[in-house]
This record gives C-alpha cells, structure tokens and sequence, in this order.
C-alpha cells in the first residue's frame, strides 16, 4: 500500500500504543483525540492530510471514534531545500538526522505533531 494510506492513522495508534490486541483503545482515543497541532511539509501534508481526514471519517461512521477531523490545526513548513534543489530521499540530497541531532540536538529535529493534553474530566 502507499506510504500515505499506511500512515495515516498512526496518531490513533499513539494513544494506546501498548495494547497487543487492539489498534486502539476507544476510549484512550477519545480521551486525547483530536490532536491539537500538525506540523509537516507542504508536500506530505496534502496527501497525508487527505488521508487521514478520510479513515477518521470512515472510523468515525464506523462507531470507532467520536471524532470528524483528526487535527484541530494544521502549520506547513513549505519547502525544503538544498544546494537549491528540492531535497528528496529519491535524489538523494538529504541530510540525515543523525548529524542534525548530533550537532544541534534532538529537539531541533521536530516533531510531526503535538498531542493536546487530555480532556478536563477525563
């Protein structure tokens, strides 16, 4: 399957990552869904957004989830570039985290998204 459609309902997984029987526990999900802020490319986030709005729609329909829309926010960080060309794994001309993390540190990397905190009276 495409990568898009195989990850796009990870941020379920998040909230009861330790379950062996399940994808996702119900009520851990509605306890921290919808997640508060996504934060990726401009390219990633069309498909991956798409994606993901619809099998949280299909999980919705489905009585898997009392969320519509998986993320209340949504930040692009346009395009990324270098050696002013498009940096792409297919090219090649990437530049790996390990030396981001190794010379500026791991919170300089980022992060897909934020999870808000669980609901008051959860």
């Amino acid at each position: 399957m495409d990568t898009f459609v195989d990850s796009s309902w990870y941020y379920l997984r998040y909230t009861s990552a330790r379950d062996n029987q399940w994808a996702w526990d119900k009520e851990k999900a509605k306890r921290w869904m919808s997640v508060d802020q996504y934060i990726g490319g401009v390219e990633h986030a069309i498909l991956h957004l798409l994606y993901s709005r619809f099998f949280t729609k299909v999980f919705h329909d489905l009585g898997l989830v009392d969320v519509q829309e998986p993320f209340e926010n949504l930040l692009t960080q346009g395009m990324v570039l270098k050696d002013g060309a498009k940096m792409s794994k297919s090219k090649g001309n990437v530049v790996s985290p390990e030396e981001i993390v190794g010379r500026y540190g791991a919170d300089t990397a980022g992060c897909l998204f934020v999870c808000r905190s669980p609901r008051k009276g959860s």
